[in-house]
């Protein structure tokens, strides 16, 4: 089984709304990451997309984008992103509205064909600050408030995975912001992954090139970071792993 990943789909089939303004690269972007789909993943590989995947504002209007998801081959498995408005706030009503072979992680973990897999959104490491504006202690209470938030949210993530899972494979991490500040490689939450033993974290958010240069990708204390935000891949799945 092959595993691949590419997040940031920001589909706009329920709302209209896509990313052409951010670029002419981003023009009929779904149509490019659906064909290299089809090229390269195969009906038992795993798809990771660690998160923003539809512009949908509610969750009776994310279907048709699932419909979308679910013709493409592959079991796949999604986290939300900040754009991820239609995620429903109850475990039961995610899982209603999931078609066969999709998973959805929030508090919580799955195993697909022996992969382990944990996720959690993580957050910003600093508020957006204009230039010649200042950090007030407001947004930075406001940054240090998520983070602490996300941390809890991820160690239940885990200890979720502890309790469904009993075998040896080192588990996959999704994020959807980059798990450290631009311009580190540590974290709280570097550490925990380090801790537990993940294999791999991939994550996405980021769409410009100078946060592409920027943001660390490569192997640290164990773990593989890969930045996976489809404009970066050029709207390609890129191959994460390969396993028995």
């Amino acid at each position: 089984m092959k595993i691949w990943a590419i997040s940031d789909l920001h589909l706009g089939f329920s709302t209209g709304k896509w990313m052409d303004q951010f670029g002419e690269h981003w023009v009929g972007h779904h149509e490019k990451i659906e064909a290299s789909w089809r090229e390269r993943i195969g009906p038992d590989d795993l798809a990771l997309l660690p998160g923003d995947f539809s512009w949908a504002m509610k969750a009776v209007d994310v279907a048709v984008e699932f419909e979308w998801l679910n013709s493409l081959p592959g079991r796949k498995v999604l986290i939300k992103g900040n754009h991820d408005y239609w995620w429903p706030g109850s475990h039961k009503k995610l899982g209603e509205m999931l078609p066969e072979g999709i998973y959805a992680i929030k508090k919580r973990a799955v195993v697909v064909d022996g992969v382990p897999i944990i996720g959690v959104r993580g957050g910003d490491f600093l508020p957006w600050v204009a230039p010649g504006e200042e950090l007030v202690p407001e947004a930075l209470e406001k940054t240090f408030s998520t983070l602490r938030k996300e941390r809890r949210e991820l160690l239940q993530s885990i200890d979720y995975l502890s309790g469904i899972y009993e075998g040896d494979q080192r588990p996959i991490a999704l994020f959807h912001y980059p798990p450290y500040r631009i311009g580190s490689s540590e974290s709280v939450f570097t550490r925990i992954l380090e801790s537990r033993g993940c294999s791999h974290c991939l994550f996405g958010h980021l769409h410009t090139s100078a946060e592409w240069e920027k943001v660390f990708k490569g192997d640290s204390g164990g773990v593989s970071y890969r930045l996976v935000s489809c404009d970066y891949l050029d709207f390609k799945p890129v191959l994460i792993d390969e396993r028995d």
